[in-house]
């Protein structure tokens, strides 16, 4: 299966990840791109344990670590496109998908 990183999964992916190297150094940083490796990994072997939040797009939801949700739809058997990194303490109210 193939994974396709949009635009908007690699702004938010690095805003994340520069957040991480500021506040917490460049260990955190690399445990959270080892576990985003894992998790795009699970994803490509395994994308329906993951729960559908929008069943009409095939959008699904993953739990990065707790303050960080992966959001990516299931485009065929053989597409799979990461669409955003939200980080979980942001307002609600600026998610869009």
């Amino acid at each position: 299966m193939r994974v396709i990183w949009t635009p908007e999964a690699s702004e938010t992916l690095n805003s994340n990840i520069e957040y991480l190297m500021a506040e917490w150094g460049a260990h955190v940083a690399s445990e959270f791109l080892d576990r985003v490796d894992v998790v795009v990994d699970i994803i490509k072997s395994n994308p329906e344990i993951y729960p559908l939040i929008n069943r009409n797009e095939q959008i699904r939801r993953c739990v990065v670590v707790k303050q960080i949700t992966l959001y990516f739809r299931v485009v065929s058997t053989e597409e799979i496109y990461l669409l955003t990194f939200w980080n979980n303490f942001q307002n609600p109210e600026f998610f869009k998908l």
